[in-house]
Order: structure tokens, then sequence, then C-alpha cells
């Protein structure tokens, strides 16, 4: 498993699945699930840079999902689906779908758009920042080519960030990207912004007040 963008796959044919899964490991990290629910349930509780979604799955339909997860994030989302008809293709995009891709498919191809949508939505691999360039996928920050240390959590935090800049998180949204099974410590995510901010500037993060934070880069 390859750390750096995360995609969360939803299908249910459970070969397709492990196909999918592990060609993408070589490049992404990836969490698989197998019916719509489950999936409106992960993409709720963590946050990924793509979603891939079947359309037909049990228990909700991925357009279902799509139009369920549009309520509260805004992750790019590519359906997978053997339905082709232009009818479909136009209620995949209605309800949410950045890009569509028809069974079958090559797994190269698959992987070219995640990377197409990866760099429109994210800018590519490497971010610029006030002087400084953070790489999304080794979560490596930098100045003048030199490596600006930063511990692993402060690295997610920073990612996390870039990729909601300019909308208001709460804390209970970065709770829930750092830690898993751990228990999140509201102290030591002050710390982690502190961190940022002495590195990065002081107003590059903004403090509202009862809610969150606010990237502005």
């Amino acid at each position: 498993m390859v750390m750096g963008f995360k995609i969360l796959l939803v299908e249910d044919d459970f070969d397709l699945n492990e196909t999918i899964k592990e060609y993408l490991e070589d490049f992404y990290e990836v969490k698989s699930v197998f019916d719509g629910e489950e999936a409106t349930e992960e993409a709720y509780e963590k946050n990924y840079d793509v979603i891939i979604l079947d359309v037909k799955l049990p228990k909700m339909d991925g357009f279902s999902v799509a139009r369920e997860i549009r309520r509260f994030k805004n992750t790019p989302i590519i359906f997978l689906t053997s339905l082709d008809s232009e009818k479909d293709v136009e209620a995949g995009f209605l309800s949410g779908g950045d890009d569509y891709i028809r069974k079958p498919f090559l797994l190269k191809e698959l992987k070219y758009r995640i990377d197409a949508i990866i760099k429109r939505i994210y800018g590519g691999k490497v971010v610029k920042l006030n002087g400084f360039e953070f790489d999304l996928d080794n979560l490596e920050l930098k100045k003048n080519n030199e490596v600006v240390h930063l511990k692993p959590k402060v690295a997610d935090l920073l990612k996390f960030f870039i990729q909601n800049k300019g909308r208001v998180v709460s804390k209970e949204e970065i709770f829930s990207y750092l830690y898993d099974l751990e228990e999140p410590n509201e102290q030591s995510l002050r710390t982690f912004i502190n961190t940022l901010r002495n590195i990065l500037g002081k107003k590059t993060i903004e403090t509202v007040k009862g809610i969150g934070y606010k990237f502005v880069g």
C-alpha cells in the first residue's frame, strides 16, 4: 500500500473489487466497501481524495449514494457501471459524479482518470504554499529544495487543510481524518496547528470560534 492519496472503492462484485484494489494499491491508499449504505457511512466519517462508485449496489444504488454524499462533501466521484445509455450517463453527472467509466474497462484507464481528477482538483502532486512546496503524495514539505521536517500527523493535517482550502472545517472532521483507532486529542490538535502556523505563517490558518478552522494558504 502506498501512502498519500486516499481512494474509497465501492464495488459489490467481490472479485472485481479485489482486482481493482490490488492494482490501485501500488499507487494510492485504498479502502474498499461492498454496498451503498457502507459507502455513505465511510464517506461521512472519513475523508477521501476520490471515490470510485459502482451504480448497481446492494442497499442503496450508486446514484443515491452520490446524492447523499453531495449533501456533506464535495469529494470527486468516478462512476463505474455497465449502464451506458445517454439517460444513465446524464443521471450519473446530475447526481454529483465527476466522471463515468463504462464496464468493462482497463485498469490503466481508471488510474489515468483518477490522476486527471487529482491534478484538476488538488493541483497535482506538488502544491506551492508561501514559498514552500508540499508533496501531497509523499507528504513532504520543502523550502528551497530543503526538507522541512513534519511529524506524521502534522503532515496529514496540512494535506487535509490543502484539500479543504477556503472552507471552514469542524474539529470533528479533522479528528475523523487524523485519528482512526486512537482517541482524538484536542490539545494535540492545537499543537499541530500552531506548528503549521509557525512554519507557514500565522495567518495561513484562521480559527473560527465555536466551529473549527479555515485554511487560507
